[in-house]
């Protein structure tokens, strides 16, 4: 099983700037902490990403996986396909327009490595992940603003 964990931000840009920025893969080597390349592989009708592969440096190793979104409403989730080291990787962002006209984003993820290491280090791990995916889609949807 996973580690789990989520959080929230709240940023100054619209709903439809945060989700391009979201489902704007060729983007994430420049904003998302690790990501070295992405590639869609499958794309929806309306040209958003429905599978995906990724390279990504994790420090301890490269990893390379593929995983699949589904999108409803500004609801966006993903879950793994194939992995090499990692046997688990569910997420999903939740777009909400505040009054201001800014988004609240809810971030989750479940994230399992194949590799040897204690749960408190996996869970450090899947945090930082989260972290540094809200505070750079933060910075990159505000400077889209």
């Amino acid at each position: 099983m996973g580690q789990k964990v989520n959080d929230t931000t709240r940023i100054g840009a619209h709903p439809d700037v945060v989700w391009n920025v979201i489902t704007e893969l060729s983007t994430y080597p420049q904003w998302a902490g690790g990501v070295r390349h992405t590639e869609v592989l499958e794309e929806n009708e309306d040209g958003s990403p429905h599978r995906a592969r990724f390279t990504v440096d994790a420090k301890v190793a490269e990893i390379n996986y593929v995983i699949q979104y589904l999108y409803v409403d500004y609801d966006i989730t993903w879950h793994l396909l194939e992995g090499d080291t990692i046997s688990q990787l569910d997420g999903e962002y939740r777009l909400y327009e505040t009054e201001e006209g800014g988004t609240e984003v809810y971030y989750a993820l479940e994230v399992d490595v194949d590799l040897p290491l204690p749960a408190f280090m996996k869970k450090r791990a899947a945090r930082t992940i989260l972290e540094q995916g809200l505070s750079g889609l933060k910075d990159q949807a505000e400077s889209q603003a």
